[in-house]
């Protein structure tokens, strides 16, 4: 770190220390500016100029402010923040080049170091608040910006930076439109962050455009699924979209489109989950992708004997190894402690409730499934159960109020 103050402070000072009389020069700089005294020989030795010594922490702390830390301590820690707002500056400078330059240089960095994902969600998130669709539609068209040109994590990382601000697109825009069923657009953005805050407002309004101009059976499939949920917590129930399966499908889209089931009820609900998880190839291994979504939808439902189905696929709570996010996890562990809660097993429910925090929920679902940490809370705790009706309630009012009503809240452990 002594070199990049040794460097900052030449750049600063606008000359490279070498001589007496540059040392002279910036000892007189430094006090200027700072106040505090760095006499030229401390300088001299400082920059390798006569023989050198460990620098004191007074010199270390002069020329930390200097350059605008609080002190060497506060350069340490913060000096490479001061190099991400160059990067910063450069972005921004970004946006006053031609078009080919802004897609060349995505272009040559993409892919090259993963640290770029970051540079170009600043990118994404710039153009799509300045509606800048045309350009947007020419990077998202790119090969590179395929959804297996990615590794997951910067996928998930992408998707749920870029995902809150897309209710700034506006639909109306046939450049949006055209955004909006790009097919690479749909993989790391809309499919990554589900908006389930709004799913009858701008993100319900991408589905059906999707639905109706998609040429991808999954995405279609994808688009009904998701819209399915949505009549289902708005009562409207016999609106429903007939789903294809496809065992080809993404595993969560599968568990998507198998979780309809619930909505439904059919006598035979497990003897078809039974027949779905017999069919899936697992080299010797569960998947949590394939009942991910069949969780989701068995909370919402209240169905416990679907609970208990996937329960028995889960089996051990130390084994993570089926659980490759922790975000999963704790979404299986919810689902297991309600039914926990109503299978009245306060042994097992007790030593479950110390595994979990509640604080990881995957980030498109958190709003969701915090409503049934509310409600689990609420039928647990003896003395605060007001604080926890009242939580619930708060969030009920914006979030589908027709279905998570009082009673909804009150009865949960009583289907």
């Amino acid at each position: 770190m002594i070199k990049n103050l040794k460097i900052i402070t030449q750049k600063k000072a606008g000359f490279k220390i070498s001589d007496y009389n540059t040392s002279k020069r910036l000892s007189d700089i430094v006090y200027i500016e700072t106040g505090i005294e760095v006499s030229y020989n401390t300088l001299r030795r400082f920059f390798g100029i006569v023989k050198s010594v460990k620098p004191s922490n007074h010199t270390l702390n002069a020329l930390a402010i200097f350059n605008g830390f609080t002190d060497y301590n506060d350069f340490i820690l913060n000096y490479n923040l001061k190099n991400r707002w160059k990067q910063d500056f450069e972005i921004a400078d970004l946006y006053n080049q031609s078009r080919t330059q802004i897609l060349n240089y995505i272009d040559v960095n993409l892919h090259v170091k993963r640290q770029f994902v970051q540079k170009l969600v600043q990118i994404l998130r710039e153009l799509i608040l300045v509606r800048n669709y045309t350009l947007l539609n020419q990077i998202f068209n790119a090969p590179r910006m395929a959804f297996n040109e990615f590794d997951f994590d910067d996928v998930a990382y992408f998707g749920n930076c870029i995902g809150p601000i897309i209710k700034t697109i506006d639909i109306k825009s046939f450049e949006a439109q055209s955004l909006i069923v790009n097919d690479n657009f749909i993989d790391l953005v809309l499919c990554i962050y589900v908006d389930y805050n709004n799913l009858s407002g701008h993100y319900g309004e991408f589905l059906k455009l999707i639905k109706n101009q998609s040429k991808r059976k999954d995405i279609i499939q994808f688009s009904k699924a998701v819209l399915n949920l949505n009549f289902y917590l708005t009562d409207k129930i016999n609106k429903l979209y007939e789903l294809n399966f496809d065992s080809k499908y993404h595993p969560i889209l599968q568990s998507r489109i198998m979780a309809q089931l619930l909505f439904l009820e059919p006598s035979d609900c497990i003897a078809n989950l039974d027949n779905y998880s017999r069919n899936l190839k697992f080299d010797n291994k569960t998947n949590i992708d394939f009942y991910f979504e069949i969780i989701t939808t068995a909370l919402v439902t209240q169905n416990f004997e679907v609970m208990a189905w996937v329960s028995k696929r889960f089996e051990s709570k130390t084994d993570y190894n089926n659980f490759y996010k922790f975000e999963h996890h704790e979404h299986y562990t919810l689902m297991l402690i309600m039914l926990l809660k109503y299978q009245n097993d306060t042994k097992q429910l007790n030593l479950w409730l110390k595994s979990v925090s509640f604080d990881n929920f995957y980030r498109p679902y958190s709003i969701l499934l915090m409503q049934y940490v509310h409600i689990l809370k609420y039928h647990l705790s003896k003395i605060d159960k007001d604080i926890h009706k009242t939580k619930y309630m708060e969030v009920a009012v914006s979030f589908f109020p027709e279905f998570f009503t009082e009673n909804y809240l009150l009865n949960y452990f009583k289907s």
